[in-house]
């Protein structure tokens, strides 16, 4: 396996297995992770951390498989699915939700850049209106 997609897969792997600290163990001091639907960067491990925490927060059962890593060089594309009971409070930059209850099951994509085995910025694409629909939050 790849280097780059040895990191990459150990960042996604860490929130299915409920290891923050796994994931946060690749990611640079300084990198720049956007969510570019909610609109919001996280920075560095401790970002990684705080995003990981809200999620699980709002979906205890949730997980994060990974479906397909196409590498080029130090740059990674990832597919996954998350997925999971919203059952928590959901907090973010789009409001806050009260939980709904209900299943969600969505598909991603990032797109990362990796240097000396830390991912070093990335990006997180996804249709969030069909997080929104699935979830009773829009009609």
């Amino acid at each position: 396996m790849h280097a780059t997609e040895k990191t990459v897969r150990q960042f996604h792997e860490s929130w299915d297995m409920r290891d923050p600290e796994r994931g946060a163990a690749v990611i640079a001091d300084d990198c720049h992770f956007e969510d570019v639907a909610r609109g919001e960067s996280q920075i560095g491990p401790d970002g990684y951390r705080m995003d990981y925490e809200r999620w699980r927060a709002a979906f205890p059962d949730g997980e994060v498989k990974v479906v397909n890593v196409i590498v080029d060089g130090d740059r990674a594309v990832v597919e996954f699915i998350n997925r999971g009971t919203h059952t928590g409070l959901l907090v973010s930059s789009l409001g806050t939700f009260a939980p709904s209850g209900k299943w969600q099951e969505t598909r991603y994509c990032s797109v990362m850049r990796v240097k000396d085995g830390k991912v070093v910025e990335g990006r997180d694409y996804y249709d969030a209106a069909t997080v929104a629909r699935q979830l009773g939050l829009v009609s």
